[in-house]
């Protein structure tokens, strides 16, 4: 037992040298490996991804791709608007951001289906929990797969999130003769059995999981509308690392594409609308400012607790949110297509823009009424 009083002795740490970390001796990791290109480099090296590569796809470097592209957005946007949902706490108490959702005092509404005659068969789901996130699947010819939403808190599980859902929907399409448009044949096998040719849209950039998923079931892209800071751009680091296939040397993890890629407006307009989001709640909530909170419990709950959550899930329950949502749903318009009779590719089949507007528009019109926040396929 050391004296007491005695002086303890003194550690002394390494020196802190710049000489790089030998590869690990793994009998996968070799040195030709995209690993090993990265393993003496900063961070940014992994997550910077050259859009000048000759190996990003032909629809990103034509007007008429990008356009085709911000169609398929706008008809994300213009769903996601459809089937709003912002009770992320519950329909009931207060949302100090969503004045504009509110539906009388105290209540606040979800699902906004707005028909002519009001059906008694429809449910108006204000009691839905869950997030305003979303994503659809695109073939190479560019006709509508599929759609879904970020289901975590229906099912309570963090598994849920739409991205991944989708690519389990796409594996299941491949073995059933199904379609939005019901009863359509489809000769030998469905148009999701080779995601190499998807693509997917989804408003939020992807995190672990779902780039994983989407790796896993070789997706060829997935453009997003919006950046997420928790996702920590790992969508970038798995399409640098993941490598080629031997065969074709298509890229083996999906090309994350940030919408202002595509030339998208919204793009800004949502990461600056989060960006200012966060920063204010972060201060109302250090200010105690109740007006600026994202929800207050209603007073007979038990142990009411003043939520400031800063997520990015609680900015796109705000009005701020559904503002730039119902702004992209606008441009699903036929006089926004600039090029309606061109192609984005030569292969036979492709639609033209006008029918990508076409296809987009008819398929909100099926999911408008069928959809009932998620997908219209029979499953």
């Amino acid at each position: 037992m050391a004296n007491v009083g005695q002086t303890p002795p003194t550690i002394i740490a390494p020196p802190v040298t710049n000489t790089p970390l030998p590869l690990p001796d793994l009998p996968t990791l070799y040195e030709s490996s995209d690993l090993a290109k990265y393993w003496d480099g900063p961070v940014s090296d992994m997550v910077n991804v050259d859009w000048t590569s000759c190996e990003i796809p032909e629809d990103l470097n034509t007007e008429v791709g990008r356009e085709r592209h911000r169609i398929y957005c706008f008809l994300l946007m213009k769903l996601i608007r459809r089937f709003w949902n912002g009770n992320k706490r519950g329909p009931l108490g207060e949302y100090p951001r969503r004045k504009k959702q509110e539906l009388v005092a105290g209540r606040y509404r979800g699902d906004m289906f707005d028909p002519p005659v009001p059906d008694p068969l429809r449910v108006n789901w204000d009691r839905y929990l869950g997030h305003n996130i979303a994503c659809l699947a695109v073939d190479g010819k560019g006709e509508i797969i599929d759609f879904e939403f970020n289901h975590n808190d229906f099912f309570r599980s963090s598994a849920e999130h739409a991205e991944s859902r989708m690519v389990r929907r796409l594996f299941g399409l491949t073995d059933i003769r199904d379609s939005w448009r019901t009863g359509r044949e489809i000769p030998e096998k469905s148009r999701a059995f080779a995601l190499k040719d998807v693509t997917l849209y989804t408003s939020l950039e992807s995190c672990a999981q779902c780039s994983g998923v989407m790796s896993l079931g070789r997706v060829k892209q997935v453009i997003y509308l919006q950046n997420d800071p928790g996702a920590y751009q790992v969508g970038n680091i798995m399409y640098n690392l993941a490598g080629r296939q031997a065969d074709d040397q298509t890229a083996l993890a999906a090309i994350p594409v940030p919408a202002s890629l595509i030339g998208l407006p919204h793009y800004g307009a949502l990461n600056r609308g989060y960006a200012h989001f966060m920063t204010d709640i972060t201060d109302a909530k250090l200010k105690s400012d109740q007006t600026r909170a994202f929800y207050i419990p209603p007073s007979f709950m038990p142990n009411p607790r003043i939520d400031y959550d800063p997520s990015i899930t609680s900015f796109l329950c705000t009005d701020v949110a559904l503002e730039i949502f119902e702004d992209g749903a606008k441009y699903l318009d036929p006089s926004q297509v600039a090029h309606p009779t061109c192609q984005y590719r030569s292969t036979p089949g492709t639609l033209t823009n006008a029918q990508v507007l076409a296809e987009a528009m008819e398929f909100f019109k099926y999911a408008d009424v069928e959809g009932f926040r998620g997908s219209p396929h029979r499953l």
